[in-house]
Protein backbone atom coordinates (compact mmCIF):
# COMPACT_ATOMS: atom_id res chain seq x y z
CA UNK A 1 0.00 0.00 0.00
CA UNK A 2 0.99 3.08 -0.82
CA UNK A 3 0.28 6.95 -0.76
CA UNK A 4 -1.79 7.75 -3.75
CA UNK A 5 -1.31 11.75 -4.08
CA UNK A 6 0.51 15.09 -2.63
CA UNK A 7 3.84 15.05 -1.07
CA UNK A 8 4.58 11.71 -0.08
CA UNK A 9 3.15 10.01 -3.19
CA UNK A 10 4.34 6.55 -3.83
CA UNK A 11 6.17 6.36 -0.26
CA UNK A 12 4.92 2.85 1.12
CA UNK A 13 2.69 2.75 4.08
CA UNK A 14 3.30 -0.08 6.87
CA UNK A 15 0.19 -2.48 7.17
CA UNK A 16 -0.49 -5.27 9.64
CA UNK A 17 -0.71 -8.76 8.41
CA UNK A 18 -3.73 -11.01 8.88
CA UNK A 19 -7.66 -9.69 8.85
CA UNK A 20 -7.58 -7.91 11.79
CA UNK A 21 -7.05 -4.19 9.32
CA UNK A 22 -8.74 -3.69 6.19
CA UNK A 23 -7.26 -0.98 4.38
CA UNK A 24 -8.87 1.04 2.10
CA UNK A 25 -7.64 0.27 -1.11
CA UNK A 26 -5.91 2.44 -2.76
CA UNK A 27 -8.15 2.67 -5.91
CA UNK A 28 -11.09 3.38 -3.04
CA UNK A 29 -8.40 6.19 -1.15
CA UNK A 30 -7.98 7.93 -4.68
CA UNK A 31 -11.68 8.23 -5.67
CA UNK A 32 -12.30 10.00 -2.20
CA UNK A 33 -9.03 12.28 -2.44
CA UNK A 34 -10.71 12.98 -6.08
CA UNK A 35 -14.19 14.21 -4.46
CA UNK A 36 -12.12 16.01 -2.48
CA UNK A 37 -9.78 17.45 -3.91
CA UNK A 38 -10.59 21.52 -3.78
CA UNK A 39 -11.68 20.30 0.39
CA UNK A 40 -8.26 19.81 2.00
CA UNK A 41 -5.80 21.98 1.90
CA UNK A 42 -6.02 23.64 5.41
CA UNK A 43 -8.19 21.11 7.29
CA UNK A 44 -7.96 19.52 10.13
CA UNK A 45 -8.84 15.39 9.81
CA UNK A 46 -9.72 13.00 11.97
CA UNK A 47 -8.98 9.26 11.35
CA UNK A 48 -11.56 6.73 12.76
CA UNK A 49 -10.80 3.39 13.04
CA UNK A 50 -7.82 4.36 11.33
CA UNK A 51 -5.94 0.79 10.88
CA UNK A 52 -2.71 1.73 9.02
CA UNK A 53 -3.88 5.63 8.75
CA UNK A 54 -3.82 5.68 5.41
CA UNK A 55 -6.76 8.21 5.24
CA UNK A 56 -5.53 10.71 7.94
CA UNK A 57 -1.92 10.02 6.13
CA UNK A 58 -3.16 10.85 2.80
CA UNK A 59 -4.95 14.06 3.88
CA UNK A 60 -1.58 15.22 5.29
CA UNK A 61 0.26 14.79 2.00
CA UNK A 62 -2.35 16.76 0.28
CA UNK A 63 -2.50 19.53 2.77
CA UNK A 64 -4.37 18.97 5.53
CA UNK A 65 -2.83 21.04 8.59
CA UNK A 66 -3.76 18.27 11.06
CA UNK A 67 -4.42 14.90 11.27
CA UNK A 68 -5.40 12.65 14.64
CA UNK A 69 -6.22 9.31 14.53
CA UNK A 70 -7.99 6.87 16.40
CA UNK A 71 -6.96 3.25 16.50
CA UNK A 72 -8.24 0.22 19.19
CA UNK A 73 -5.75 -2.21 17.77
CA UNK A 74 -2.44 -2.50 19.35
CA UNK A 75 -0.52 -4.04 15.62
CA UNK A 76 -2.52 -1.01 14.16
CA UNK A 77 -1.82 1.85 16.31
CA UNK A 78 1.89 0.63 16.07
CA UNK A 79 1.93 0.42 12.19
CA UNK A 80 0.32 4.06 11.97
CA UNK A 81 3.09 5.50 14.60
CA UNK A 82 5.84 3.49 12.16
CA UNK A 83 3.80 5.38 9.15
CA UNK A 84 4.11 8.71 10.59
CA UNK A 85 7.74 8.32 11.75
CA UNK A 86 8.77 7.22 8.47
CA UNK A 87 6.86 10.56 7.08
CA UNK A 88 8.56 12.72 10.18
CA UNK A 89 4.72 13.60 10.87
CA UNK A 90 3.23 14.38 14.05
CA UNK A 91 2.15 11.35 16.19
CA UNK A 92 -1.61 12.53 17.01
CA UNK A 93 -2.63 8.78 18.09
CA UNK A 94 -5.71 7.97 20.47
CA UNK A 95 -5.10 4.18 21.29
CA UNK A 96 -8.70 3.27 22.39
CA UNK A 97 -12.01 2.44 21.02
CA UNK A 98 -13.94 5.15 18.66
CA UNK A 99 -16.10 6.09 21.27
CA UNK A 100 -13.40 6.27 23.86
CA UNK A 101 -11.35 8.13 21.54
CA UNK A 102 -13.70 10.32 20.70
CA UNK A 103 -14.78 11.74 24.50
CA UNK A 104 -11.28 12.20 24.62
CA UNK A 105 -11.23 14.34 21.80
CA UNK A 106 -14.81 15.99 22.99
CA UNK A 107 -12.78 16.50 26.63
CA UNK A 108 -10.17 18.29 24.81
CA UNK A 109 -13.01 20.49 22.68
CA UNK A 110 -11.74 19.22 19.36
CA UNK A 111 -13.34 19.83 16.21
CA UNK A 112 -12.69 18.79 12.41
CA UNK A 113 -13.26 19.86 9.25
CA UNK A 114 -13.39 16.05 7.89
CA UNK A 115 -14.21 12.81 9.49
CA UNK A 116 -12.95 9.92 8.17
CA UNK A 117 -14.69 6.12 9.30
CA UNK A 118 -14.08 2.82 8.05
CA UNK A 119 -15.58 0.72 10.93
CA UNK A 120 -15.38 -3.19 11.02
CA UNK A 121 -18.50 -3.84 8.85
CA UNK A 122 -20.03 -6.50 11.14
CA UNK A 123 -19.46 -5.25 14.22
CA UNK A 124 -20.52 -0.99 13.90
CA UNK A 125 -23.16 0.20 11.56
CA UNK A 126 -22.76 3.90 9.95
CA UNK A 127 -25.29 4.87 11.69
CA UNK A 128 -23.73 4.31 15.04
CA UNK A 129 -20.27 6.21 13.86
CA UNK A 130 -22.37 9.11 12.84
CA UNK A 131 -24.47 9.33 16.34
CA UNK A 132 -20.87 9.46 18.21
CA UNK A 133 -19.51 11.68 16.08
CA UNK A 134 -22.68 14.21 16.84
CA UNK A 135 -22.56 12.96 20.36
CA UNK A 136 -19.10 14.32 21.15
CA UNK A 137 -19.63 17.29 18.76
CA UNK A 138 -16.60 16.35 16.89
CA UNK A 139 -17.48 17.75 12.86
CA UNK A 140 -17.98 21.24 12.18
CA UNK A 141 -20.95 22.85 10.55
CA UNK A 142 -20.56 22.48 7.18
CA UNK A 143 -18.01 19.50 7.76
CA UNK A 144 -17.72 16.17 5.92
CA UNK A 145 -18.03 13.23 7.12
CA UNK A 146 -16.98 10.00 5.34
CA UNK A 147 -17.54 6.38 5.82
CA UNK A 148 -16.92 3.23 4.06
CA UNK A 149 -19.24 0.35 4.85
CA UNK A 150 -20.33 -2.32 3.17
CA UNK A 151 -23.03 -1.60 0.45
CA UNK A 152 -26.05 -0.73 2.00
CA UNK A 153 -25.61 0.96 5.36
CA UNK A 154 -26.87 4.23 5.73
CA UNK A 155 -26.83 7.30 8.72
CA UNK A 156 -30.53 8.46 9.45
CA UNK A 157 -29.83 11.60 10.91
CA UNK A 158 -31.18 14.99 10.60
CA UNK A 159 -27.59 16.54 11.19
CA UNK A 160 -25.91 15.62 7.94
CA UNK A 161 -27.19 15.76 4.25
CA UNK A 162 -26.00 13.13 1.74
CA UNK A 163 -23.86 14.37 -0.85
CA UNK A 164 -22.16 11.86 -2.62
CA UNK A 165 -22.36 7.75 -3.06
CA UNK A 166 -19.50 5.61 -4.78
CA UNK A 167 -19.56 1.49 -4.65
CA UNK A 168 -16.77 -0.39 -5.09
CA UNK A 169 -18.01 -4.16 -5.13
CA UNK A 170 -19.07 -5.36 -1.57
CA UNK A 171 -17.64 -1.44 -0.24
CA UNK A 172 -19.59 1.59 -0.67
CA UNK A 173 -18.24 5.02 0.57
CA UNK A 174 -20.60 8.05 1.48
CA UNK A 175 -20.20 11.32 1.58
CA UNK A 176 -22.35 13.42 4.09
CA UNK A 177 -22.01 17.12 5.12
CA UNK A 178 -23.44 18.24 8.73
CA UNK A 179 -25.82 20.74 8.13
CA UNK A 180 -26.25 21.72 12.00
Amino acid sequence: MRVTGGEFKGRPLKTTPGLAARPTTDKVRQSIFNILMNDIEGTTVLDLFAGSGALGIEALSRGAKEAVFIEQGHAQAEAIKQNLVSLDLPKNIIKADYKGGCRKLAEEGKQFDIVFADPPYEKVPPDDVAKAVMQYNLLRIGGFLILEHKTGGEVKSDCFILLKRKKYGQTEVTFYVRER
